[in-house]
């Protein structure tokens, strides 16, 4: 097959701010690249070069010269992911912190509870968010079934996997989230309604083969967007939906438990 790229090739990375970086590609292999990122060079997955995630700005010509590779990544270094890559790029420039805090093994059948912060993953349970504190700023529910999806208004990070009651994002319109995790829900509705939540910094949503091209493409419109993961299901959707597409890979929504993080996550450049 042959590589939609070549060492010499340079592209634009999405560091999660709205803005990018110019990097350039100094070597590859089968399915992995070496990136050169300002002082850093870097071995990733090409997954984001063939998706077209990374959008490429030059084309050098075959007699161009090509870059060398870096002699500070031996050729048997473990790669990382693209998104992984964005991190590391973005903290490096200063554009982000992003540390992610201790992990936290979570009790399957019990809520974890931390300040602003809920985690709540039990099969078979019905939830009502209307009981949730006031204070509640980041709340992660899998496998649960819910009576109400009246969310408090200081929510600003949700997450719903393998809910088992229908979801519809309408009645989302009034909570200002920034981060929204959206995960193999059995039924999904008004998926239009995201185009109307303009506090949304980041999206995800996975696992969702009923929509069609057509139900995530005005999505890419969308300014205020920054940082998206969407599967649509069928690689031929999915990548045309990225060619059209900016946005930087999620961060983890780990980095959306903590209130200090959310208060400081950078918004869209007003330039």
């Amino acid at each position: 097959m042959k590589l939609p790229y070549r060492v010499g090739d340079s592209f634009l990375l999405p560091v999660g701010d709205g803005s990018t970086v110019e990097a350039a590609i100094v070597a590859h292999e089968h399915h992995v690249v070496d990136i050169a990122v300002s002082d850093l060079v870097l071995r990733v997955s090409d997954r984001a070069l063939v998706l077209h995630r990374w959008k490429r700005v030059v084309i050098p010509s075959v007699g161009a010269q090509r870059h060398s590779r870096g002699t500070d990544v031996p050729m048997n270094d473990a790669w990382i992911s693209p998104a992984h890559a964005e991190r590391i790029v973005a903290t490096h420039l200063d554009i982000a912190q992003l540390e992610l805090p201790p992990l936290r093994v979570h009790n399957r059948w019990k809520p974890v509870v931390a300040p602003g912060y809920l985690r709540i993953a039990q099969r078979g349970a019905t939830f009502d968010p209307r009981t949730l504190s006031p204070q509640i700023e980041a709340l992660d529910l899998s496998g649960v079934a819910l009576s109400s999806l009246k969310f408090p208004a200081t929510l600003r990070a949700l997450r719903l996997a393998w809910i088992a009651t229908p979801v519809d994002l309408h009645e989302l319109a009034n909570v200002p989230l920034q981060a929204l995790h959206l995960e193999e829900l059995r039924e999904l509705r008004g998926v239009d309604a995201l185009a109307r939540l303009t506090s949304l910094r980041q999206l995800e949503m996975l696992g969702f083969w009923q929509l069609g091209l057509d139900d995530a493409m005005p999505l890419v419109a969308q300014r205020n967007l920054v940082r998206v993961e969407i599967d649509i299901g069928g690689r031929r959707k999915n990548v045309e939906l990225y060619k059209r597409a900016t946005w930087a890979y999620p961060w983890p929504f780990e980095l959306f438990t903590r209130g200090a993080t959310l208060r400081d996550a950078p918004l869209v450049r007003s330039d």
